[in-house]
């Protein structure tokens, strides 16, 4: 047995007070100690010897055995964790740390999850933004009343981590932050805005007004040259609600106006970032792998955020109106004009459908996600059902009809009517 620097130094001074040659008071201010712990040392020399410089607790490796089984059991859950061939490789160390106390019933802290993920070698790639000296744009409070203001927009990202990039479009609330409409399509469009609205609309009410930017699915933006000062402003001022989504505002009542930067709907700008860290790997616990699945599944997501993030609005009364089922399921539709032959057929980009209670007319082709695809004469609203009856692939129709039409027409149809062009939808 070896004692170190200062151990020895601790034994050379009680060695001198059994010596007398110093005071206990004396070796006490040597050792930077009380006087009543230079006796008690003194009384354990004499009983242990060197020993009684030693810790007790030298040499050995205390483990707690519930906290070790905690450990191996995260790392194991981790690293052997795999769901259609997925992992947990790329989540942030907070939301890891929320999954193991929601679906695996293990409670650790943050600061607990990430040591032992890196002690495995893990390193999370969300790294948190580095606070600027100054801020570029003015901050501005949140609305005082739910409802009061929705933003919107949509974003791309590969939602099932397989390389494919799909479009979530949303409304979130601007007083609580709470996600009040979310729609997921191949592509952004008016269709998934419609049904994400609809979703706000039937379970939340009509808001007082819908924010979003200048997409041309909410307005038409007056071609300029060159910009200058005069015609930023002539623009501003001009822009004018002539979309489909527009029009489908001012019949409800909803004001809408546009964001002219990224910062002026930072809500739903952070919103994004946050269900992009978070979204694929609630996708992946519960088995989400389709948009048709995803579509289902998010009004529970959202739940989940809104309970975990939601912020109280400052005003107790909403400004939601209760909306009419029927009214709202009448005008949430995409319409398209068009004009039937003397057989009551009429073209579709490319796809051909027959209408035969409407021959030789100009029509509107109504299509929504929730009742398929309909035709209606020019100035009646009343609905009149068609039937595919020829496909054509050099029609340059979007994905997101050809998906409408594959679900209403084609998924129990004959081989004939089907085409190669369609993206399986992985089951």
């Amino acid at each position: 047995m070896e004692l170190d620097e200062k151990q020895t130094l601790q034994k050379k001074v009680i060695l001198k007070c059994l010596a007398h040659e110093i005071t206990t008071l004396q070796a006490a201010m040597v050792l930077s100690v009380t006087r009543r712990c230079i006796q008690k040392r003194i009384a354990a020399y004499k009983q242990k010897g060197d020993w009684s410089f030693i810790h007790g607790n030298t040499g050995k490796h205390h483990t707690n055995a519930a906290r070790e089984e905690i450990r191996k059991k995260i790392e194991s859950i981790f690293l052997d964790t795999r769901i259609d061939g997925q992992s947990f490789s790329g989540i942030s160390y907070s939301y890891f740390q929320y999954c193991l106390a929601e679906y695996y019933h293990i409670k650790a802290s943050v600061t607990y999850v990430k040591k032992i993920l890196n002690g495995i070698g893990y390193k999370t790639p969300n790294r948190c933004r580095k606070k600027k000296g100054t801020l570029d744009h003015l901050y501005r409070p949140r609305k005082e009343h739910e409802g009061e203001l929705v933003q919107a927009d949509g974003t791309g990202f590969d939602w099932f981590r397989n390389g494919k990039l799909y479009c979530i479009q949303g409304f979130v609330d601007d007083a609580t932050g709470e996600p009040v409409g979310l729609y997921m399509t191949r592509h952004e469009c008016l269709l998934g805005y419609i049904e994400a609205f609809r979703m706000m609309a039937l379970n939340k009410g009509l808001p007082q007004a819908v924010y979003p930017d200048r997409a041309g699915v909410f307005f038409i933006n007056p071609k300029t040259g060159t910009k200058t000062a005069e015609n930023e402003e002539q623009e501003k001022t001009s822009v004018k609600r002539f979309t489909q989504f527009g029009r489908i505002m001012d019949e409800m009542g909803v004001d809408m106006f546009p964001a002219y930067t990224p910062e002026a709907k930072g809500r739903i700008e952070r919103f994004w970032e946050t269900i992009q860290q978070q979204l694929p790997f609630w996708f992946m616990i519960h088995g989400i792998n389709t948009v048709t699945k995803a579509n289902l599944a998010l009004k529970d997501f959202m739940i989940e955020f809104s309970r975990r993030y939601g912020k109280k609005a400052k005003s107790g009364d909403s400004y939601f109106v209760a909306a009419d089922r029927h009214q709202i399921n009448s005008l949430l539709k995409v319409v398209i004009p068009a004009k039937t032959d003397k057989g009551g057929v009429f073209s579709l980009k490319g796809y051909r459908f027959f209408c035969p209670t409407l021959p030789y007319r100009k029509i509107h082709v109504c299509m929504s996600e929730k009742d398929g695809l309909w035709a209606t004469p020019e100035n009646s609203g009343i609905r009149h059902e068609v039937k595919l009856v020829e496909t054509d692939t050099s029609g340059k129709m979007p994905e997101v009809w050809k998906d409408l039409i594959e679900t209403f027409f084609l998924r129990n149809a004959k081989a004939k009517y089907r085409e190669v062009y369609l993206e399986p939808d992985i089951a």
